[in-house]
């Protein structure tokens, strides 16, 4: 029987209706998969061994209390046949350290996204490989760059580099008198520089987030901003639609699929923007539970359908 471990953010703070990583547990439940659960803050090192404390999980998503938990133990997760990585962002230090201990497992423990590949792949830089398929993009701390910038532009968005879901991106021009607000902000929210990209206008028609699995496009969700809005994200407010790709869609998914395998990324989220890259995210994808909503393939399914057909 295959064991799984999953080191997941607390399960009381998930959204059953759309969390990604009760989808991809439930469907590895459904194929007979034990599953046990752990806090990144629970790994530790002891001369060799690397354990967690873990915690037997069986989901029953028809039920009031959809999780039903054993009583936690620390043991060594050198004894699971495959560990899932579905902690959520930010990808502090504390993140890093984890895939540094995580990728000291032995090769008879699969990981997944593997340590390093998520260690290498920020979600927000990596698509810098990219850009020439990307809008216009800085990254800098210097505030005379970013004027500099916005000049060139008619209109830009900043965003900070480790949140997500919207958090934090605002729109903003050069003459804009709340520029030096935002600047202030988002400069002292972090030691990190800051992203500043061209407005791209059809993000008024909305975004595209293609599930990647191996490299190929298995499926695409749309996201329609909020009436006068232009932030797309389901978190801030998007609505949830069906996609296809288009012609260069496609072709910007083949490219950076391409990548994904070479940098040992299994499953992936790319975000595009009225045809352009826009982040590759790696940590823990989500969004599958509102594509098979809309419609969509599911993709909890795929994923154990390939996960199982390498094994």
């Amino acid at each position: 029987m295959t064991r799984l471990a999953v080191q997941i953010d607390p399960l009381d703070r998930l959204n059953i209706a759309s969390d990604t990583s009760v989808a991809l547990m439930a469907e590895g439940q459904a194929r007979g998969v034990t599953i046990e659960t752990f806090q990144p803050a629970s790994l530790s090192f002891d001369s060799g061994t690397l354990s967690a404390l873990l915690t037997p999980t069986r989901i029953d998503l028809a039920a009031s209390q959809p999780f039903t938990l054993g009583t936690p133990r620390r043991a060594p997760l050198a004894g699971f046949d495959l560990v899932f990585v579905r902690q959520d962002p930010p990808f502090d230090m504390a993140y890093y350290a984890n895939t540094c201990l995580l990728g000291l497992l032995p090769q008879s423990v699969r990981v997944l996204n593997a340590p390093h590949a998520i260690r290498n792949t920020h979600e927000k830089l990596s698509a810098l490989a990219f850009p020439h398929l990307m809008a216009q993009t800085l990254v800098t701390r210097d505030r005379d760059e970013i004027a500099a910038f916005a000049g060139r532009h008619e209109a830009i968005v900043l965003k900070p580099l480790s949140m997500f879901g919207g958090e934090m991106v605002v729109k903003s021009r050069a003459g804009d008198p709340a520029l030096p607000g935002h600047l202030d902000r988002l400069l002292a929210f972090s030691a990190e520089p800051i992203i500043a990209q061209e407005f791209l206008p059809g993000v008024k028609t909305g975004d595209r987030r293609v599930m990647m699995l191996e490299g190929q496009p298995v499926g695409a969700l749309g996201r329609l901003p909020p009436e006068g809005g232009f932030i797309a994200n389901i978190h801030s407010g998007g609505r949830p639609v069906l996609a296809q790709l288009n012609e260069r869609e496609a072709a910007i998914c083949a490219e950076v699929g391409e990548r994904l395998v070479a940098w040992g990324i299994f499953f992936a989220g790319l975000d595009l923007i009225d045809g352009h890259l826009s982040e590759i995210n790696v940590t823990s994808p989500t969004l599958v539970q509102e594509l098979r909503r809309v419609g969509g393939p599911d993709i909890a399914k795929l994923y154990w359908d390939r996960l199982l057909a390498g094994a």
